[in-house]
């Protein structure tokens, strides 16, 4: 790598984990996936004080405050950008008062979902600095392929590296005091819906995972965009759950407070026919096409239920990824540290669902640790010792670690073009500029390919 990586004093914790997107325990290989797919996620209705959704009919300013008191409840939140409220602790009779009103599109009970596993124990480990190879005097430049391989590091001599855009993340929460995230972090910025946990008390781990690929300080790990701000959106709790609500309000908060990407590494394979699930995921296309019409690029990981996309039932759908102007992330990785652009065995993929694939890791039968993804944890993370100190590192896979690589990559197309750039004009040099494995423009598999941030630095429209 050209970015020097200074190894850490002292002992850096390593654990093995794997994450992601799905509710499946399986990984089948993307050769032998079932064209029927994973089984959908059963919703379930949130915790504590019963709460609903609320769509108003397009164009509808109404505030509801004063008629959901009279019946008995309280507004919890309005984003009345784009006509979502949420209320709590209305009857059912109260609801379906509600339903006859000429300005109510529909109204259907707030449902939480695992968004993201839980971190898998199985094969955790700490591995101490001394048992890595520090040939070459760069510290686990060994466990960064997934940079080199997307030319991250070539981008880092000829960009802005992200100079001036903040990737709000929608994750579990963020460990600013982290050594690779001190001065990285917008606490101005960064805030918590997920009630009794504060957006800088990363229980999980996932968020600061997640947020360290984008832009660290590189003490250790680089990352693709290292002058890139990031703010955390806080909308999954310790368990890597969380609400159709608070996802929807994340997106508009974040997009309110200037984000120029967000990142949702999360995601969940749902039954259109689930009761309830179509209004909620309409609230929630509501919310990126609001991200959307303000410039925001909005990327997804694409999930880790190891189907064809393509040969799904058209009865379920992969949320957020598949919805409108979302960028679909799927994963690659090598095994042994051969074939480095190879669909992960967890990874969706397939044309219909998955836009373009990053680096993800895996750990498969002949898999090394090295095949991995490394990045930082959280001193507050409460599945494994050895992060406590604010210098801990882990080592996963997913599609989880897919997405914030393309959205770093969001972040310096957006800090390279002058202007205020569309987020069709980013997902345009992102596509374009991905190298597709099978040598093809666009497959049926990989769509455009494997994002090239280097090479994604000189598109344009006429390019």
């Amino acid at each position: 790598m050209t970015r020097s990586l200074r190894a850490a004093q002292g002992v850096i914790a390593l654990c093995l984990v794997l994450s992601g997107c799905s509710s499946d325990t399986g990984s089948p290989s993307p050769t032998t996936a079932a064209a029927t797919g994973a089984t959908p996620v059963q919703m379930a209705r949130t915790g504590g004080p019963r709460r609903h959704v609320i769509v108003l009919k397009d164009g509808s300013s109404a505030d509801l405050t004063s008629a959901v008191q009279q019946l008995g409840g309280k507004v919890k939140r309005s984003d009345s950008q784009i006509g979502v409220v949420t209320v709590e602790g209305l009857s059912d009779a109260s609801i379906a008062t509600l339903r006859k009103r000429t300005d109510v599109q529909g109204i259907d009970a707030d449902v939480t979902v695992q968004w993201i596993k839980p971190w898998s124990a199985q094969g955790a480990r700490v591995v101490h600095l001394s048992h890595i190879d520090q040939s070459g005097a760069a510290a686990f430049d060994s466990y960064q392929w997934n940079l080199k391989v997307i030319q991250a590091d070539k981008a880092w001599l000829a960009s802005r590296e992200g100079k001036g855009t903040t990737v709000c993340v929608l994750d579990t929460g963020i460990d600013p005091n982290h050594i690779e995230l001190q001065g990285r972090v917008d606490l101005s910025r960064t805030v918590s819906f997920v009630a009794d946990e504060a957006a800088t008390a990363d229980l999980d781990g996932h968020g600061t995972f997640v947020s360290t690929i984008i832009s660290s300080n590189g003490i250790v790990t680089a990352s693709v965009a290292p002058k890139a701000n990031l703010c955390m959106v806080k909308v999954l709790d310790q368990t890597g759950s969380g609400s159709f609500a608070d996802i929807i309000s994340g997106i508009v908060y974040a997009t309110d407070a200037g984000a120029d990407v967000i990142n949702m590494s999360l995601g969940a394979y749902f039954s259109r026919r689930e009761p309830g699930a179509m209004e909620l995921i309409r609230a929630l296309q509501r919310a990126v096409n609001y991200a959307s019409r303000r410039g925001v690029v909005v990327v997804a990981s694409a999930g880790n239920d190891g189907i064809n996309l393509n040969r799904d039932p058209k009865s379920y759908i992969s949320v957020p990824a598949e919805l409108d102007h979302v960028i679909s992330v799927g994963a690659t990785a090598p095994v042994g540290q051969v074939n480095f652009d190879a669909i992960a065995s967890y990874s969706n993929f397939g044309a219909s669902g998955v836009d373009v694939f990053a680096p993800g890791g895996d750990f498969v039968e002949g898999s090394v640790e090295q095949d991995l993804i490394l990045s930082a944890c959280s001193s507050a993370i409460i599945y494994f010792t050895g992060c406590e100190g604010g210098d801990g590192y882990l080592i996963g896979a997913g599609t989880s670690f897919a997405a914030p690589e393309v959205s770093a990559q969001a972040s310096i197309l957006e800090s390279q073009f002058p202007g205020n750039q569309s987020d069709e004009f980013i997902t345009f040099c992102i596509q374009k500029t991905a190298e597709n494995p099978n040598g093809r423009r666009r497959d049926r598999l990989y769509d455009y390919g494997r994002i090239n941030v280097f090479k994604s630095l000189s598109c344009g429209w006429g390019s």
